[in-house]
């Protein structure tokens, strides 16, 4: 039996899927040579910017939950690019840092810039901040519809 053709609906939700998809198998083929996941690199980038950060603060700054980014952590301490140590001030307080290894990849602090530029290709400077504005309000008017809180920029 042949399958006719069929129409694909004009969902905005489908294309950020797709898009998402894409993206993500960008950002695995950079950081695979260097054992990483993007997730992970998340993590490494919020600790390159401010070390010593909780699993809390790591969790806001990836927009993951602290399990889901305390599971992260543990992957992370185990490969050696990390450490959990206690807060000098409050042992009850554990604070994240990188270790040799992770900051041996500091030169991949700048890869978003990397992956912008794969996906913005053939976009003018104005076409690209539109594009960020655009998903910036459509992002706003879904959590505003389910009343989420919009995530820190």
């Amino acid at each position: 039996m042949a399958i006719k053709k069929m129409t694909l609906p004009r969902s905005l939700g489908r294309q950020l899927n797709f898009t998402t998809g894409a993206c993500n198998a960008v950002c695995q083929a950079v950081l695979e040579p260097y054992d990483l996941s993007l997730p992970q690199w998340v993590i490494l980038s919020a600790l390159w910017q401010q070390s010593g950060m909780t699993i809390g603060d790591l969790a806001v700054y990836t927009g993951n939950n602290a399990p889901a980014t305390s599971r992260i952590v543990d992957r992370m301490i185990e490969k050696g690019f990390l450490l959990r140590k206690p807060d000098k001030a409050d042992r009850r307080i554990v604070r994240i840092y990188t270790a040799e290894a992770g900051e041996a990849l500091r030169h991949l602090a700048t890869f978003f810039e990397d992956i912008n530029a794969v996906l913005l290709a053939g976009l003018s400077e104005e076409e690209a901040d539109l594009l960020f504005e655009l998903l910036a309000r459509a992002e706003r008017n879904a959590r505003n519809w389910n009343k989420v809180p919009v995530a820190p920029a």
